[in-house]
């Protein structure tokens, strides 16, 4: 007896079109773009102190102004670049020189020391900027008159 013989058929090659699959990637690609949430660079999240007299002030900085952030655990930050209170001064400096007239900001948290605070506008001071602010926010809820507190 003779075993069952099959016929044998060339193999075909299976090609893929990508281009269809290329066109839906780019699609993903270009929706989870636009509709991501960005954040600026070097931003972070601040406890400022509350202010209920303070005016409301735009985000964005303007270019001649700088900005010295001052976090709780005892970070520096000039123009979003990290740095210590030794190296601060000269670096300040060095900025008030490259735009005179300039401005200052102190962005510092509620919980940093207010020694290091008056360091921080004395250097400024210093330097040679011609006005300085105090970074606050707005309280998360109206504050109760006297008479009503408890």
């Amino acid at each position: 007896m003779r075993g069952i013989r099959f016929r044998e058929r060339p193999r075909r090659q299976v090609a893929l079109n990508m281009t269809s699959l290329i066109d839906v990637l780019f699609l993903l690609i270009i929706f989870f773009m636009l509709t991501g949430t960005f954040r600026r660079a070097g931003e972070m999240e601040l406890h400022l102190p509350e202010s209920t007299t303070a005016a409301p002030a735009g985000r964005e900085r303007a270019p001649e102004q700088v900005e010295v952030v001052m976090t709780e655990a005892g970070g520096v930050l000039l123009n979003g670049k990290a740095t210590d209170l030794g190296r601060l001064q000269a670096e300040l400096t060095a900025l008030a020189a490259g735009s005179p007239g300039g401005q200052a900001l102190i962005e510092a948290e509620s919980g940093v020391r207010h020694g290091d605070v008056v360091k921080v506008l004395d250097m400024i001071r210093e330097a040679g900027f011609a006005g300085v602010g105090i970074g606050t926010q707005f309280p998360q809820s109206e504050p109760k008159p006297a008479a009503q507190r408890p």
